[in-house]
């Protein structure tokens, strides 16, 4: 039973983590900034904050929203920070709804999409909404032609001009195109931070890799294992998990599982061979193991391998 709670422990501290790596700490700040900014007759600010999936992005716009939750009022509901997860092809109407369903609208299905957009903006003033974060927003971009693309640019810049409060464009980098088809809506969105993977690219890229592995070393307790942080490892850890934050914790986790199954636990390169076949690339044979003796150390980015480019 010490060994189940000890391994249940230690997983719910890997899949929770919440590590203040330096591109944190900036993203931290500059939400911070548009948070506090009060803005009269001028425009608000607002980023677009891109990376790939599974860098860490919506983890830490969920912590922000955490931050400032919303709070009841006897006249009504103040929300300080909106967080809305657009769904695919999201038209102006979609887009309407979506963010007044995430205001708890219960009305907010009902409507054209002048009559929703003219709600939406008038709700948006009567909650003090300061920050609207909006997540996934490469589904602007993913379905449709130019047209249906600079439709959806031009009603986000009107909604961005009507409320005069500061919004974040999140998503995986061609996120980006989204700008290149609305000039008026570039010049409102100039400030763009990016998420990079972690790399063991160059010395630097490679030292901060092992620093986060280092933490997730922490959390490892007194589970026997292997240096994760170590030299070679790290190398290995960069080809199994395209420095992905979210695939990180996915192996690490499994792994800690796979250990506590052994009459002696131990993290060891073995269980992190056999938690890589299991939660990153099922079925993958020896050479294509990261961990296995019989990797041939080229990256997994080919067919269905798991970090094989996605083509739109």
């Amino acid at each position: 039973m010490k060994d189940k709670d000890q391994c249940i422990g230690i997983v719910k501290d890997i899949r929770l983590s919440f590590i203040n790596f330096s591109h944190v700490k900036r993203i931290l700040a500059a939400l911070d900034r548009m948070h506090e900014y009060r803005c009269g007759n001028e425009e608000a600010e607002h980023i677009m904050l891109l990376g790939e999936s599974g860098v860490g992005k919506s983890t830490l716009l969920f912590r922000y929203v955490e931050k400032h939750p919303v709070i009841q009022h006897e006249e009504f509901t103040e929300v300080p920070v909106l967080y809305v997860p657009l769904g695919q092809s999201p038209t102006p109407r979609i887009l309407a709804s979506t963010i007044l369903k995430a205001l708890g609208d219960p009305k907010w299905n009902l409507g054209k999409e002048i009559e929703l957009t003219t709600r939406l903006v008038l709700l948006i003033r009567q909650c003090r909404v300061k920050l609207v974060l909006i997540d996934e927003a490469n589904h602007l971009i993913d379905r449709g032609g130019e047209k249906t693309l600079h439709t959806a640019a031009d009603w986000l810049k009107r909604l961005v001009d009507a409320t005069r409060v500061s919004f974040v464009l999140a998503g995986i980098p061609r996120t980006r195109r989204l700008l290149a088809t609305n000039d008026q809506l570039r010049d409102r969105f100039r400030e763009v931070i990016e998420i990079d993977r972690f790399s063991v690219a160059n010395a630097t890229n490679e030292h901060e890799f092992r620093s986060a592995l280092n933490v997730f070393k922490g959390y490892l307790r007194d589970l026997p294992t292997l240096d994760i942080s170590g030299k070679t490892i790290v190398r290995l850890f960069a080809f199994a998990t395209d420095g992905r934050l979210r695939d990180i914790r996915r192996l690490l986790a499994r792994a800690v599982e796979l250990a506590f199954e052994q009459p002696d636990p131990r993290l060891t390169d073995l269980v992190l061979a056999e938690a890589f076949r299991t939660v990153i690339y099922p079925g993958s044979p020896d050479h294509r193991n990261p961990f296995h003796k019989a990797f041939d150390e080229m990256p997994l980015v080919k067919g269905d391998e798991p970090f094989a480019p996605v083509e739109r």
